[in-house]
């Protein structure tokens, strides 16, 4: 990697643009639009199975989880893609998404615990929580 490509955002200034920024910005949209469902999933099952006491500990355990995660996968993948190219680092992130696949579906169930079905206190009436 040419040492300008390694300073430059450490200096502050801009990185050379990609040689296709339209296929960027293609790869940034498709995948926007991937994460958002993922988000509004991870955090809309975590406020319908955790007690209302809970709710913030749980929120800020679960945002944490995720920075870290992508973290995590990030520095993973940019290794990856660097020893072995780009098709390594891809192929590393669908084999996690059929392994997230199979874990949803062995482990979902249809059954909800009763409590789970019950108002919450103070919840408007015809809600349930």
């Amino acid at each position: 990697m040419p040492g300008r490509l390694r300073t430059a955002p450490a200096a502050g200034a801009p990185a050379p643009v990609p040689p296709a920024p339209g296929a960027l910005y293609l790869a940034v949209v498709v995948l926007g639009a991937a994460f958002a469902p993922h988000l509004i999933t991870l955090f809309g099952l975590t406020e319908q199975l955790v007690p209302a006491g809970r709710l913030a500990e749980s929120m800020a355990v679960l945002t944490s989880a995720v920075v870290g995660g992508q973290a995590l996968s990030l520095a993973a993948s940019g290794r990856l893609a660097e020893a072995h190219g780009p098709s390594a680092a891809f192929a590393v992130a669908v084999g996690a998404a059929v392994l997230i696949l199979g874990l949803a579906l062995t482990t979902r169930t249809t059954d909800r615990p009763a409590a789970a079905l019950r108002p919450a206190a103070g919840a408007p009436a015809g809600s349930v929580r």
